[in-house]
């Protein structure tokens, strides 16, 4: 508004596919831009605009805008400074203030933690400071154990009003008489801050850039296996109980060979992962799913029948796991707490972008099938057959335990390197099987294998001790704990594709997890035909000394 209260619109540059500036609600950079200017004789600073976070699009729009970053900035060599905007006086720990901060730091390296500073916008009304976000930023660093300072070095105040009074003058637009002198203190303040913020970023270590990129690439593996891994734990888990059953069965059959010829295989149920057209919200409940019978066996497998939003493209929502807020803003939801298809409520139902089918496969011993042939007496071949399958419930236990111990190095590596741990989905993931599990028993406990539900809550407990261990001993810092490198994360990622049993689902199902998340990006990406411009206000800096002075 002018001196007379008279609302005029004022645009600096103009909007092109990588700046909307004239679309209100949207945020505003789409992609990275880099700008390089003197700040004197001596120092050349290049300053790296990227898209913010808690993108107005969703979490996919987070996650590519995230990919688009990294790839921009693996051009360079090093970062000196991380600068990190928030605005003054944000009083409460949001849920997406939380997010942000927390997904920020989960993709930078430990190493740049000495690089990051706080730029703190708006603070005319602060009196120049951070206000009451300061605070809010502190318990939040706080909770999740991140060692940044927050100190006179970390934390400078702006806020942009002069810039807006400096375009607002080149338009000829008139204010009050006072204002200039308000503004012209703005200014002081925030390039006084501008130049501390650059002397600062000098005196710094730079941050090699490799180390945050190797990071990501290392992240982005344990993201996408978290469930596969988890899947294949359960699927291992179902095999060596029916491995288990089918010795016990051969140790007390007793009769002739002729008799025994139809049992003389390997029982084994594989997983087949199934492409969904649309990503799909489903009920979990027992009440939602049927229990069905695999094959010939006594297994059950869930049958996610009830299908309460066949096509979900709700953004910013996690695939495959329950108890995920963002399905609160699912149509079947209808603004509620309850599914308004099924009834259920909203922690009970998941966002699929695939299903496993559990197909039971027989296969052939081929040493029985020599034994037969050379017309081996009855006994013999019942002792190799009991002797094979305990050779298969070895080599099934020690796959499920390569799997876990994966798994387990998989988030040290991200403990050990990452500013902030990402959640770990693992645990998420084996307490949704282990529910799963529950309902199958509760379908029919008599004829239920008790020992696939024990192991599996077994392998969780064992699996958060460990990590409690393990959080004890980063935070004691002590030297036992092994370094671990990303290059390390691509060869046990390259080992589990080659694993007997499992390496070729595993392969499958992080194909499909990847599908399902690129196709979901894909819905929600806009295109646009248009010619990039952009409009270089450099002219109205030099300017402004002249303007206020």
């Amino acid at each position: 508004m002018d001196a007379f209260s008279e609302q005029k619109n004022v645009v600096i540059g103009q909007s092109d596919e990588n700046e909307l500036v004239t679309n209100k609600g949207m945020s505003c950079t789409q992609g990275c831009r880099s700008y390089k200017f003197r700040v004197d004789d001596n120092t050349e600073v290049r300053f790296i605009d990227t898209p913010g976070i808690g993108d107005t699009k969703g979490l996919y729009a987070d996650e590519k805008n995230f990919e688009n970053i990294l790839k921009y900035i693996s051009q360079f060599d090093h970062l000196n400074g991380i600068c990190i905007l928030l605005k003054s006086n944000s009083t409460r720990l949001t849920i997406m203030f939380r997010f942000c901060i927390q997904e920020l730091l989960s993709h930078l390296h430990k190493d740049a933690r000495n690089n990051i500073v706080f730029c703190f916008t708006n603070c005319r009304g602060t009196f120049y400071g951070p206000g009451d976000t300061l605070p809010a930023l502190n318990e939040q660093l706080s909770k999740t154990d991140v060692e940044i300072k927050t100190d006179q070095d970390t934390l400078y105040c702006f806020d942009n009003e002069a810039f807006k009074f400096l375009a607002a003058f080149k338009q000829r637009i008139t204010f009050e008489a006072n204002s200039k002198k308000i503004y012209a203190e703005s200014w002081k303040k925030a390039a006084n801050e501008s130049d501390r913020l650059i002397q600062y970023f000098k005196s710094c270590s730079p941050h090699n850039i490799k180390d945050t990129i190797s990071l990501n690439n290392a992240r982005q593996i344990v993201m996408d296996l978290s469930k596969p891994l988890a899947e294949v734990c359960q699927n291992l888990q179902i095999n060596i109980a029916l491995a288990e059953e089918k010795r016990e069965e051969m140790k007390q059959f007793d009769s002739i060979i002729a008799d025994l010829n139809d049992k003389l295989h390997i029982p084994q149920i594989d997983l087949r992962p199934i492409q969904l057209n649309y990503p799909r919200t489903v009920c979990t409940s027992a009440s939602c799913v049927k229990v069905l019978t695999v094959g010939e066996t006594r297994m059950k497998q869930i049958d996610y029948v009830t299908h309460c939003h066949k096509r979900c493209y709700l953004q910013g929502v996690e695939f495959n796991v329950i108890n995920n807020k963002a399905l609160l803003g699912c149509i079947a939801m209808r603004g509620t707490q309850n599914c308004q298809v099924c009834g259920c409520s909203w922690n009970n139902h998941m966002h699929i972008t695939y299903e496993n089918e559990q197909v039971s496969v027989d296969k052939i011993d081929e040493n029985i099938k020599l034994l037969i042939n050379e017309r081996q007496n009855d006994q013999t071949i019942k002792e190799q057959y009991i002797n094979d399958l305990e050779k298969r419930i070895k080599q099934l236990k020690d796959e499920k335990k390569i799997v876990n111990n994966i798994m387990m190095i998989f988030a040290l590596f991200l403990r050990q390197n990452a500013i902030a741990p990402f959640n770990d989905a693992y645990i998420d993931y084996l307490d949704h099987f282990i529910n799963e599990e529950k309902i199958k028993k509760s379908s029919n406990p008599n004829a239920y294998n008790n020992d696939v539900l024990n192991e599996l809550e077994t392998s969780r407990k064992e699996y958060v001790e460990k990590m409690e261990t393990i959080k004890e001993s980063l935070e004691d810092d002590k030297a036992s704990l092994t370094s671990i490198s990303p290059e390390l994360i691509n060869d046990l990622e390259n080992h589990l594709y080659h694993l007997t049993i499992s390496g070729q689902t595993l392969q499958m199902m992080k194909d499909e997890t990847k599908r399902g998340y690129i196709n979901a990006i894909n819905h929600h990406e806009m295109l646009r035909d248009s010619t990039s411009r952009f409009s270089i206000m450099r002219q109205m800096f030099h300017h402004a000394a002249n303007v206020f002075n």
